[in-house]
Formats: C-alpha cells, sequence, structure tokens
C-alpha cells in the first residue's frame, strides 16, 4: 500500500514568487481615497479652514501634514511612525504629489502649529464633507433606509492586570493573573 502511494504522489514545484514589478504596492486600497479626497478638495477646504502658512523655502504645508495623518489613519497607522511608513510608498507618493516624505518628528511639529480655533475649524470642515456627500447620496437616488434605521454597535470586554491602588480596579475575573486587580473595559 505505501509504495502505490509514493509511486502516484506528485512533487510540488517550488514556486518563487517575486515582487520585483514597478508599481507594486501594498496600500493600493488607499488610492481611491486619495482620488475621493481629490473630489472632495480636501487640500483646498483644509487650507481655507485653517491658514497656517510655512515660511517660503519650507518643504512642507500644515495642508499636506493634515493629507498625511488622515491617510495613515485610513490605512491603520497608530503613531507617526507608523503614519510614514505608509505615506513613504512610491505609488502613494506619486499619486498625493509628494516629491519627499518628512520624518515623523517633521510632522509632529507641524501638527503641533494647530491651536484649539484651528481644531474647531477643521472640525466644521469635517461637517461641511460629511454634508457633501450625504446630499450626494440622496441626490444619486439610491434608498438610504437600511443605512438610516439599523444601527450595529459590536461590543466587547477585556481585562487589563493592574498594578497597586488605580482607581477603578477590582479583583475579579483574570485568566492570566488568578487574584490579580483588574480593570475590565468594554470596546466598541
Amino acid at each position: 500500500m505505501k509504495n502505490i502511494a509514493k509511486k502516484y504522489s506528485k512533487r510540488q514545484p517550488k514556486i518563487k514568487a517575486e515582487m520585483s514589478g514597478k508599481g507594486l504596492t501594498v496600500h493600493a486600497g488607499l488610492l481611491p481615497v486619495l482620488n475621493f479626497m481629490g473630489k472632495l478638495m480636501f487640500r483646498e477646504r483644509v487650507h481655507e479652514a485653517v491658514h497656517k502658512d510655512r515660511g517660503a523655502n519650507a518643504r512642507y504645508q500644515f495642508v499636506d501634514a493634515v493629507q498625511m495623518v488622515v491617510i495613515g489613519l485610513i490605512a491603520g497607522a497608530t503613531s507617526m511612525v507608523e503614519v510614514m511608513k505608509v505615506c513613504t510608498d512610491e505609488v502613494l507618493k506619486k499619486m498625493s504629489g509628494w516629491k519627499e516624505v518628512p520624518v515623523d518628528t517633521t510632522i509632529g511639529r507641524i501638527m503641533k502649529l494647530a491651536s484649539q480655533g484651528d481644531i474647531v475649524e477643521l472640525t466644521g470642515v469635517i461637517h461641511r464633507f460629511r454634508g457633501k456627500i450625504w446630499k450626494r447620496a440622496v441626490r444619486s437616488g439610491h434608498k438610504l433606509r437600511s443605512a438610516l434605521c439599523e444601527v450595529w454597535i459590536d461590543v466587547d470586554s477585556t481585562v487589563d492586570g493592574v498594578y497597586g491602588k488605580q482607581e477603578g480596579a477590582e479583583v475579579g475575573y483574570n485568566p492570566h493573573k488568578k487574584g490579580q486587580k483588574a480593570i475590565s473595559a468594554n470596546l466598541f
């Protein structure tokens, strides 16, 4: 029986995957986002709301930093370093019109130029974008009843062990360290 199985079994061919083609990107899903930002005139609206013009010799303006951060957040970045890793993609740089991408500390320094009033203005820009998108959706004739009547809230909880006397911590279910004080966090 063993001989028959060996006789008819084929060896799996060795396949070498090569990702050296020009224009390949792992962030291809962000290209429609960039096109969408262009249709909304994202850069112009942010510049109108927040007039943070830097010097004539500055390579990056406040609008560039905001766009990089928004694209990075949409891609799932959780820090400025990860935002810059996303933005260093060659295809993204070409589509965005960036010649180079600054380091994370430069973007952080540019973002610190925003004051509380600028943040309020940016919030207003977000509301205007949202209104424009909903207006387009209503005009297109698509039925929005399903989007407006059903709301799903996904709730999960986790247990974070704590040390010392922290407010809200109590001994409860903790599968990793039984008897340790923990905070039960609800995730939405």
